[in-house]
Formats: C-alpha cells, sequence, structure tokens
C-alpha cells in the first residue's frame, strides 16, 4: 500500500469536505448577522438565535474536520511504521500515539526533528486540539476549552480563538487588572484548517523520506 498516495487522498478530500460544507452556515451568518444596536435592548431576537445556531455549524465542522486531519496523519504514520519499521512496533491504543510515533521515529529512523519542515510544536497541538475536542466534559456551547495539559505545554495555540481572547484582555485593561493567564476557548477555522492540512503533508513527505535504522 502506498501510504504517503492514501494519506494525500484522505487531506484532499478533508479540504474538500469543509469548504463545500461550510457554504451554508456562512450564508446563514450573512442573512441572520444584525447591526450591535438592535441586539443591546436585552432581547435576543430570531435572527441572533439563526446567527448563532450557524456559527456553532461552523464550529462542529471545523472541529470534525481537524479531527479527521489527525486521523489521517496516524493513519499513515499506522502504515510507515509497519512497513518500514515492524508490524510488531504498531503502537498499541493506551497511551499517547503522538509521543509513541515519535518515539519510534527518534530511535528507529533516520528522522530528527531539527531537520523537519514543520515543527514538532504545530504537530503536537493538532494532537491536542483534537484530544480536547474528544474528551471536553461540558455540554453547553460549541467551543470545548482548551484542557490544563494543552495550555502548560502551548500557552498560546494556533487554535486559540484569539477573538474572545482580545475580547478578555480588553476588558481586563479597561478594569486596570492584567489580561486572563487561564485556558480559553479552541476554534478551527478555514485558515486553522487548512495550514494543518498543509502541515501534515509536509510533515508526512519528509517522514516518508527516512530510512530505518537499528
Amino acid at each position: 500500500m502506498d501510504a504517503l498516495h492514501a494519506l494525500n487522498g484522505q487531506l484532499d478530500f478533508i479540504r474538500s469536505f469543509y469548504l463545500t460544507a461550510e457554504s451554508p452556515f456562512k450564508v446563514l451568518l450573512r442573512k441572520h448577522n444584525i447591526p450591535y444596536h438592535e441586539t443591546c435592548d436585552g432581547e435576543s431576537p430570531d435572527d441572533f438565535d439563526k446567527w448563532a445556531a450557524a456559527r456553532k455549524g461552523l464550529e462542529v465542522l471545523g472541529q470534525c474536520s481537524l479531527s479527521l486531519v489527525h486521523k489521517a496523519l496516524f493513519g499513515y504514520l499506522r502504515a510507515f511504521v509497519s512497513d518500514k519499521i515492524s508490524p510488531a512496533d504498531v503502537p498499541k491504543q493506551k497511551g499517547s500515539p503522538f509521543l509513541k510515533y515519535e518515539g519510534l521515529l527518534l530511535e528507529r529512523t533516520t528522522f530528527r526533528w531539527e531537520d523537519s519542515p514543520v515543527t514538532r510544536d504545530r504537530i503536537e497541538q493538532i494532537n491536542l486540539c483534537r484530544d480536547d475536542f474528544m474528551h471536553y466534559l461540558g455540554i453547553d456551547g460549541s467551543q470545548p476549552i482548551k484542557s490544563k495539559l494543552h495550555f502548560d505545554k502551548h500557552p498560546l495555540s494556533r487554535f486559540d480563538d484569539h477573538l474572545e481572547r482580545a475580547i478578555e484582555t480588553a476588558m481586563a485593561q479597561a478594569k486596570g487588572e492584567d489580561p486572563p493567564n487561564t485556558p480559553g476557548s479552541l476554534t478551527v477555522d478555514r485558515h486553522g484548517l487548512i495550514s494543518a492540512i498543509t502541515g501534515v503533508r509536509q510533515f508526512c513527505v519528509f517522514v516518508e523520506a527516512q530510512k530505518p535504522q537499528r
């Protein structure tokens, strides 16, 4: 099996899937977008509810799409290890697959992060963000909160909701307080998803060129 070819096919599908599926939500966001002054009377107009539902749809679409990128990445790594190292070395289910595959690549192949066109942080953040989506315990809302593990490793993540953080910072400054230093919401927009797809593609092309070593 040509794992790299299969990976590229999956990534192309995920990109096409997202770009096709986002269109109806974008139409609804434009249709039901209302001026700020119309929402300042304490009411919750129907248009706002419809706008919020469309926004939630986009958030869930981004989460699903990034999770598919994560699945494609580790499907490729599983095939690479099975083919180039040994089927017996394919990591089992328990524990972090990212750390297990990283260890195998570093110990059993010529792979080195300093030579990679994609940094370790970029790949790890895809893994941590997907884990936060899958294991977030909250049921109220469409945006999971970054886990403590994710926040401790990457206080500033590529998948942070930067608008939310900017608003919180401005509110804190208006009160003469320090900006919040706590985990915030995660979001995957079109730019973040395509950047993740590009990074995974480049990373796996680099991995494919590595040679096994004992």
